[in-house]
């Protein structure tokens, strides 16, 4: 009996590893853009707030750079991130971005939200984020706010300990409409890369990804259009 209850388990649990094992297509790109506004008076503060996918990330640095040559303003990029975080400890790092006084702030936490095992459910994962976006920006020098899908998971057990990470993607597109937030949707533009580990990609290739549409969504904030570099 006890063979046979292993044989069910292990043969759903590869009927699970096959069934995803192909990636679901990713809808056309909806990025959504910033409101309007001048360039402020001082460098043009950019917090990155996320997950280990920020941590390591090379884009910030170099979106900086970019930045300050398109704009002819000097543009600084923090962050404040972390390896395993959700919407949960984001929520108990308002007051540190805000410390930074912040422009902008660049938010990324679905792909720990959708983990199954310690991650939490869309509901949960939304309602998180609109506090978030809430606490952000109810300052009277309230930081403009983009949310950023990220990249697709391996097939195999990375999409199995992410199965609905699709539907996270999709969630901030409804968030950003809500919150008047932009949305920079780098998940439609994923594509297989060399390097990574299957849920962290190569920084080099995500920042290749990444870069072009940050650049674009925050260069015409203030009305300019950023060339592509290199």
């Amino acid at each position: 009996m006890l063979l046979l209850l292993a044989g069910l388990i292990l043969a759903a649990v590869a009927g699970l590893w096959l069934l995803n094992s192909v990636r679901s297509p990713a809808p056309p790109p909806a990025d959504r853009p910033l409101p309007v506004a001048k360039l402020p008076n001082h460098p043009l503060r950019i917090v990155a707030l996320g997950t280990s996918l920020t941590a390591r990330a090379f884009w910030p640095e170099r979106l900086a750079a970019d930045l300050t040559s398109c704009l002819g303003h000097p543009v600084q990029v923090g962050r404040v991130a972390r390896p395993g975080a959700r919407s949960d400890w984001a929520l108990e790092q308002v007051e540190r971005v805000l410390a930074a006084a912040p422009d902008i702030v660049v938010i990324e936490f679905a792909i720990n939200d959708a983990d199954l095992l310690d991650g939490v459910s869309v509901d949960t994962s939304v309602t998180r984020h609109l506090q978030l976006v809430g606490r952000l920006t109810k300052g009277l020098s309230a930081p403009a706010i983009v949310l950023m899908t990220t990249n697709p998971v391996a097939p195999g057990w990375r999409t199995l300990q992410r199965p609905r990470l699709g539907a996270y993607y999709a969630a901030y597109r409804g968030l950003a409409a809500q919150t008047n937030s932009g949305l920079a949707d780098i998940w439609p533009r994923w594509t297989d890369g060399p390097g990574g580990d299957g849920l962290h990609p190569a920084p080099e290739f995500e920042a290749g990804l990444t870069l072009p549409v940050l650049r674009s969504l925050i260069a015409a904030r203030y009305g300019k259009t950023c060339a592509p570099r290199g």
